[in-house]
């Protein structure tokens, strides 16, 4: 069971990132101990577990972006793992570390007439085991990485290591080939090329269409920039047709224009669940590359009590932004709660 059955939570949050983390923390201080926090990953800040390597620094800034810190959350720049050994003193400091329930996906929340949300599980046997779970007001801090979507042709069990949907396996001076034409696909490909320690890899876009649409435009301008001054390998245009063991060991992609190359590793962002999914489901409107409608202020939504922070509302990663969005919208609930 993840949560009792039949008590009302005063916050429900969605995501156990930077976000989620900081809501849980500023939760606490502003005296709101009814709490929980859900996350499909088995620990927090799940996307630096994943996507950093051994080392790397974590900046509270993105894209050399700046924004400093507004509420009672912040953390000193340092290593990837002292910035989780710092996130875990912080919850443990606020006493908020048994508030966190992990291995569980939320697809949706749903408004009752009674005016409180009901937390919908992706897993039906998670939904029959939990009667209730509801909550008065949801802070939904989801980011923007999705479960991926497969290409129609098989993976090679021998290439099975080398076919990836993430960076977390790339190691330096491999030819990496980035597959797909979205916000993920270009966020990894120039985040590759950027990224400290991966100075000698070199970094293949692929992508079906010969132009880039599909991102959002900082994405889009970053891409471009890295394909124009040819730190990005240009691929586009041209579709894999299949994947293969090549005689040297590697990657032999064969493209369906009936030319072929040579790869170490390719990495798949082809889409998937997005945010966008949980967001409409739980009945959000959403405008422009598929960004919420929020007030600026508060972070409240069109769905009163149903909250949305961090790079899903600006398309930033910066973990400043999302510790401030996190102490605006608990504010703001904590106003409305007395």
């Amino acid at each position: 069971m993840i949560h009792e059955n039949g008590k009302v939570v005063d916050i429900a949050i969605i995501g156990a990132g930077p976000g989620g983390m900081a809501c849980a923390i500023e939760a606490k201080l502003a005296g709101i101990e009814n709490i929980v926090v859900i996350d499909k990953a088995p620990h927090h800040n799940d996307m630096i577990h994943k996507f950093y390597k051994k080392g790397k620094r974590v900046d509270k800034d993105w894209m050399g972006r700046k924004a400093e810190f507004e509420g009672n959350v912040s953390f000193e720049e340092c290593s990837k793992e002292e910035y989780i050994e710092q996130m875990d003193e912080k919850l443990k400091e606020a006493g908020v570390l048994d508030k966190f329930e992990y291995n569980h996906e939320i697809i949706r929340v749903e408004k009752g007439e009674d005016g409180l949300f009901s937390i919908v599980f992706a897993n039906d046997a998670v939904a029959e085991a939990v009667e209730s779970i509801k909550a008065r007001n949801v802070i939904l801090s989801v980011g923007r990485m999705g479960k991926p979507n497969k290409p129609r042709y098989k993976f090679p069990k021998e290439l099975k290591d080398v076919l990836n949907f993430n960076l977390s396996k790339v190691q330096n001076g491999e030819h990496v080939m980035v597959v797909g034409g979205g916000d993920t696909a270009g966020e990894y490909a120039y985040g590759l090329v950027e990224m400290e320690g991966m100075e000698d890899c070199v970094v293949t876009l692929n992508y079906r269409q010969a132009e880039i649409k599909r991102m959002n435009p900082i994405n889009t301008e970053m891409t471009l920039k890295y394909l124009d001054n040819g730190k990005l390998c240009n691929k586009l245009g041209v579709d894999v047709e299949s994947v293969e063991p090549s005689p040297a060991g590697k990657i032999q992609v064969n493209f369906t224009d009936g030319s072929t190359a040579e790869y170490d590793r390719a990495v798949y962002a082809l889409g998937g669940t997005t945010p966008k999914d949980i967001l409409v489901n739980s009945g959000v409107k959403t405008g422009e590359w598929d960004v919420p409608v929020y007030d600026e202020s508060t972070f409240e939504t069109n769905v009163e009590g149903l909250y949305t922070i961090g790079d899903v509302v600006t398309d930033q990663g910066s973990i400043a932004l999302a510790f401030n969005h996190a102490s605006d919208a608990v504010k703001n609930i904590s106003k409305n709660l007395k």
